[in-house]
């Protein structure tokens, strides 16, 4: 794609780019491709041209790599063209959100920056951009504006850019033709509704008649004169206020993810989800208590916005809110996660890049814990809790059979094992009444309390302290939950078997039947929901 001039206008005065531009810019056998990025040089970015939300996207560093990576975005994207490009490898990823009527006038509701993503998928956004001087950020507003009507663009959009902080510069990433999830974060800064202003642009009325428009300009609202968008006149100045965006908002998505295993998708039924709007921070779910998410659906199910008069206030309001939500279910979520990357040094100062969260995920940067102790001695106590109301449950159902049940039903002294943190557990549990245990390990010993909750959880009674606590299986582990802390408890893995993590689709196999595979080498390959 590298200096397309090859462009036409059409009947209507709108820019296009010929089809065999397109097809020149683009690459559609690996061979060609391998020639392209050779010339570029790497690392470089191979991209299929209709792909998106993280699929059809590889970042390649040799050529050893390439043909694999070619062929996987070939297989998410069927028949679609590639990009290869050269990798910006300390950026930001900023957008620009535009607006433009049926008449030709289009305008930017200022920006949003969308740099904290893994697997190029966005998790953290912010509204408006703050790491772009001033006078670069217009420039890029001024060329998204510019955009828009060489193309004869209508209703919302954004346009992509790559930003680099170390010497200023912009690249142009793309033009997204609609509404991205996002963009509560532009209307609370901008005060403009904007699925409500691309139903009024989709009925013909044009940008000056739209109220909130209107306003944002410092124009009467209910007035019906020009607005001189461009401020091209030197009268403009005095009618109308430049547009400017009002506080910071920061967006958080919540997905269905493991973090601690590179933000692995999951999904199944939700027990029970806690969360309280307020003031400054507002949240919506597709998935309520009761319900779940099938290997089928996209990963996220929440989205939280907190505001604030600046970065910092809108950032110290969302921490407090995502330690306060409470989701309980058979899957994992990135709530902990989230709060420990809002707290790094690094975001706080606002010196991340859009490869921040990978290396973050390749150093196996983790979520806050509880600690050590208080996990095994919770976790050993709650699995122990769990075989014994198990045992009971069955004694009961026997009793009102009429049939007589095993004394096995009645046993009081439970083995349990497991490993936490690399560290193999084996503890003799012992139960001395109806709510009170002891717990042996390596000749020690501890007296715990268990209190059933009526939510399927246990109250864990330890050293004058209560906390509550609420297990669920997984695949060759026990989730262990905290006081809204997250631990894996695992079972001792058998070499002789390859197991998925969780359901999804088998791609290919990365090796062939019969092949040496060497430690930490990839040997399949499977999609996973989004």
């Amino acid at each position: 794609g590298d200096g397309i001039k090859d462009t036409f206008l059409n009947d209507l005065g709108h820019l296009e780019v010929p089809d065999n531009a397109y097809q020149e810019a683009t690459t559609h056998n690996m061979e060609q491709g391998l020639k392209q990025a050779l010339r570029i040089g790497f690392p470089v970015m191979v991209k299929a041209s209709e792909g998106g939300g993280g699929k059809g996207i590889r970042m390649v560093s040799k050529e050893t790599d390439f043909a694999s990576a070619f062929y996987q975005c070939q297989a998410e994207v069927p028949g679609s063209p590639i990009f290869i490009m050269k990798l910006a490898g300390e950026s930001r990823h900023l957008e620009v959100q535009v607006l433009a009527d049926q008449y030709g006038n289009a305008i930017s509701l200022f920006g949003r920056d969308c740099s904290v993503q893994r697997r190029h998928q966005k998790i953290i956004e912010e509204a408006p951009v703050s790491i772009a001087k001033p006078e670069t950020f217009e420039r890029m507003e001024k060329a998204a504006v510019r955009l828009a009507r060489l193309v004869g663009y209508v209703s919302a959009g954004t346009v992509e850019y790559l930003y680099t902080p170390a010497d200023d510069k912009f690249y142009f990433l793309e033009l997204n033709p609609r509404l991205q999830v996002e963009h509560p974060t532009t209307e609370m800064v901008s005060g403009v509704n904007l699925p409500a202003a691309q139903l009024l642009v989709s009925m013909g009325i044009p940008l000056h008649r739209i109220r909130e428009i209107r306003h944002l300009y410092g124009m009467d609202p209910n007035g019906t004169s020009p607005i001189d968008f461009e401020f091209s006149s030197p009268q403009a100045i005095d009618v109308q206020r430049k547009p400017q965006p009002k506080g910071h908002v920061i967006a958080v998505r919540i997905t269905a993810e493991n973090p601690e295993a590179g933000f692995k998708p999951s999904s199944g039924m939700m027990q029970s989800l806690n969360f309280r709007s307020s003031t400054n921070v507002w949240g919506y779910f597709s998935v309520s208590a009761n319900g779940g998410l099938h290997e089928f659906a996209d990963s996220q199910f929440g989205h939280i916005f907190s505001y604030g008069a600046n970065r910092e206030q809108a950032r110290q309001s969302m921490v407090v809110a995502l330690k306060e939500i409470s989701i309980r279910g058979d899957f994992r979520t990135t709530v902990e996660y989230l709060v420990r990357l809002l707290e790094m040094p690094d975001f706080r100062s606002n010196a991340f890049t859009t490869a921040w969260l990978d290396r973050l995920i390749s150093d196996h940067l983790t979520a806050e814990r509880p600690d050590p102790e208080l996990a095994v001695i919770c976790g050993a106590t709650c699995m122990a809790h769990n075989d014994s109301a198990r045992l009971l449950g069955e004694f009961k159902l026997a009793m009102d059979r009429g049939q007589a049940p095993n004394k096995a039903l009645l046993k009081t002294t439970f083995l349990v094992e497991f490993i936490y943190e690399g560290v193999r557990y084996r503890f003799i549990a012992n139960r001395t009444g109806p709510t009170g245990w002891i717990l042996y390990l390596n000749g020690s010993k501890v007296s715990v309390g268990v209190r059933a909750l009526s939510d399927g959880g246990a109250l864990v009674l330890l050293d004058g302290k209560s906390h509550a606590c609420y297990t669920s299986a997984e695949v060759g582990a026990t989730r262990l939950l905290i006081n809204e802390r997250t631990c894996l408890l695992e079972e001792e893995v058998d070499p002789t078997q390859l197991r998925s993590p969780s359901p999804g689709k088998l791609v290919r196999f990365l090796v062939d039947s019969g092949d040496h595979v060497k430690c930490g080498e990839a040997y399949a390959e499977i999609e996973v929901m989004k």
